[in-house]
C-alpha cells in the first residue's frame, strides 16, 4: 500500500506525465460524445497543472531560467490590467480564465527547457517528446480509422451539441466536431511521424535501431493523417504542412553552411520554385483523393440502383467547402477586428468581449467570437501595448532559434531539431489563418507552446557554451555571435 502511494505521489509530482495527459486530453475533447468528459478530466488536469506550477516555477524561482520570461510576464501583466480596464462585464469570465491559462503555457510548456539542465534532465525530455510522439501516432490511426468508418456507414452529418460529425457541409469531420480541428490534429500526428522517423533520435531514447516494421507502421500513419487532411479541405491545413515541408528544406540546403551572396539568391529561387511546386502537387493529390473517394462512396449504390431516385445526403459529398470564397470569410473578420482596434488601441478589449464588441462596431454582423488570425486576436484582447510585448518575446526567441538551426552542421539532419523548428516557423504561418496563438484553450495552443519548449531544449544544446538566459532581448542577441556546434552524438 505504501510503494503504491509513493508511485501515486511520484506520479503527481510527474511534470512530464501531466503535460502529455493534458495535450491527449485537449485532443479528446475536440471529439464528439468524448469532448463532454474529456473537458471535465481538463478541469481536474488543469488545476493539477497550477499545482505543479507554483511548487516547481513560483516557489523554487525557476521562472527567471526561463528564457526572455521578461517579455512573457509584461504580456501577462497587461492581460491583467484589460481585464481590471473593463470591469466586470459577461465575458469577464472567460477573459480570466484565458489569463489562469496563460502562466501554465509560459512556464509548464514553453518553460519545460528549465527541467534539461542536467543530462538525465534531456534524457527525460527526449522520453516525453518519443512517448507523446507514439500515442499520437497509435491515436491518430484508431480515430481516423473509425472516423472513415462512419463515412462510409453512415456517410451524413449529424447534429452535436459542439459542431456536426462525420461530415460537415460537404467536407470530412469523422469523430471531430470540426473539419478544421481534425485537419491540425492530422498535421500534429504526420509531424510525430516524422520525428519518429528520425533514426539518431530514436535510436538515442531506445537504443535500437528502427526496424523495417517500424518504418512500416510509421509511413502508414503519415499515410493515412495525410488522405485525412485532404477529405477535410482544410485550406489552412494545407498550407502549415507545405511551410512546414519548405522549411525543412530550408534547413537541408542552408543548415551549417556558408554561402556567398551569389549562392544565396540561386538558392532562395530554387525554394520559392520548390514551394509552388510542393503547393501545386498537395493541391493536385488532394483534387485527386476527393474525387477517388466521392466516387468510391457513390458507385457502389448506383451500382446496384438503389439511390438512383434518392436525395439522400450520401450521393451529395464531393468534400469540397461550399463556400467557394478562397479566404472563407477572414477577410471579412479582418476588418471587424481592426474596428474593434480603433476604438480600443491601448489595451484592448478581453477575449471575453470579442463579441460584444464586434457586434458594437459592426453593426451585429460579428458571427465568430474569434477571427481566425492567432495575431489579430492578440492585439483586439489586449492591444497594441499587449501586443509589443507578445511580438518582443517571439522576435527574440524566433530571431535566436532561427541562427541556432542554420548555425548547427548537417550532421543533425537525423535529429529532430530541424522538425521542432520548421513545425513553430509554418504554425507562425498558420496563425494568420487560424485562431492559434494564447486566446484559445485548445489542442492547438497547447501543442504550439509544448513544441516551443521542446525546441528550446535542443537551443540550448547546440548553443552550449554560448547559451544565456535573457529576460530581455540583449543587445548581444543583434550583435553575431559563432554558434558552437555540437554533434547530435554528443547528447
Amino acid at each position: 500500500m505504501e510503494r503504491g502511494r509513493l508511485n501515486l505521489d511520484a506520479l503527481r509530482e510527474n511534470t512530464s506525465v501531466f503535460r502529455i495527459v493534458f495535450i491527449i486530453d485537449m485532443l479528446l475533447t475536440q471529439l464528439g460524445y468524448i469532448s463532454v468528459p474529456a473537458i471535465v478530466a481538463a478541469v481536474f488536469i488543469f488545476f493539477w497543472g497550477w499545482s505543479l506550477l507554483i511548487k516547481n516555477y513560483v516557489k523554487s524561482n525557476r521562472i527567471k531560467k526561463v528564457n526572455y520570461y521578461g517579455w512573457l510576464i509584461l504580456f501577462f501583466v497587461s492581460n491583467i490590467i484589460t481585464i481590471l480596464k473593463e470591469g466586470y462585464d459577461d465575458g469577464i469570465w472567460q477573459s480570466v480564465l484565458i489569463v489562469f491559462f496563460m502562466p501554465v503555457l509560459f512556464f509548464m510548456f514553453y518553460g519545460l527547457h528549465t527541467e534539461a539542465e542536467s543530462v538525465e534532465g534531456k534524457k527525460k525530455v527526449e522520453k516525453e517528446i518519443y512517448n507523446l510522439c507514439n500515442i499520437m501516432l497509435w491515436l491518430s490511426i484508431v480515430i481516423n480509422i473509425m472516423s472513415l468508418i462512419t463515412l462510409y456507414t453512415i456517410g451524413k452529418s449529424i447534429s452535436y451539441y459542439f459542431g456536426y460529425l462525420v461530415v460537415y457541409e460537404n467536407r470530412f469531420t469523422g469523430l471531430y466536431v470540426n473539419p478544421n480541428l481534425m485537419a491540425f490534429s492530422s498535421f500534429c500526428a504526420v509531424v510525430c511521424c516524422h520525428i519518429l522517423w528520425q533514426g539518431d533520435f530514436a535510436q538515442r531514447v531506445t537504443g535500437k535501431c528502427l526496424t523495417k516494421r517500424r518504418r512500416a507502421l510509421i509511413l502508414f500513419s503519415a499515410g493515412l493523417n495525410v488522405a485525412v487532411i485532404f477529405l477535410t479541405d482544410s485550406n489552412a491545413t494545407v498550407l502549415i504542412m507545405t511551410c512546414y515541408t519548405i522549411t525543412y528544406i530550408c534547413y537541408r540546403m542552408f543548415g551549417g553552411k556558408d554561402f556567398h551572396i551569389g549562392v544565396i539568391m540561386r538558392k532562395i529561387a530554387v525554394v520559392l520554385m520548390v514551394f509552388v511546386a510542393i503547393t501545386a502537387v498537395f493541391f493536385a493529390a488532394r483534387g485527386l483523393l476527393q474525387t477517388g473517394a466521392t466516387q468510391t462512396m457513390t458507385a457502389p449504390h448506383d451500382s446496384a440502383n438503389v439511390f438512383e431516385d434518392s436525395d439522400d445526403e450520401l450521393n451529395k459529398i464531393t468534400f469540397e467547402h461550399q463556400n467557394k470564397n478562397l479566404d472563407s470569410g477572414r477577410i471579412k473578420l479582418f476588418k471587424q477586428g481592426v474596428n474593434v482596434i480603433k476604438h480600443h488601441p491601448f489595451f484592448g478589449v478581453g477575449k471575453g468581449n470579442i463579441t460584444k464588441y464586434g457586434n458594437r462596431y459592426n453593426n451585429n454582423k460579428m458571427k465568430y467570437s474569434d477571427f481566425h488570425n492567432g495575431y489579430l486576436t492578440v492585439i483586439v484582447c489586449s492591444g497594441f501595448i499587449g501586443f509589443f510585448f507578445f511580438l518582443g518575446f517571439a522576435v527574440c526567441l524566433g530571431w535566436r532559434m532561427a541562427r541556432t538551426i542554420f548555425g548547427v552542421k548537417p550532421e543533425i539532419k537525423s535529429d529532430i531539431f530541424p522538425c521542432l523548428v520548421s513545425f513553430i516557423a509554418a504554425y507562425c504561418v498558420y496563425s494568420f489563418f487560424e485562431r492559434a496563438l494564447v486566446y484559445d484553450t485548445t489542442f492547438m495552443i497547447v501543442i504550439f507552446w509544448a513544441v516551443l519548449g521542446y525546441a528550446a531544449v535542443y537551443m540550448a544544446h547546440y548553443e552550449g557554451a554560448e547559451y544565456k538566459l535573457y529576460a530581455f532581448s540583449s543587445m548581444s542577441i543583434f550583435h553575431k555571435r559563432e554558434t558552437q556546434k555540437i554533434s547530435s552524438n554528443e547528447y
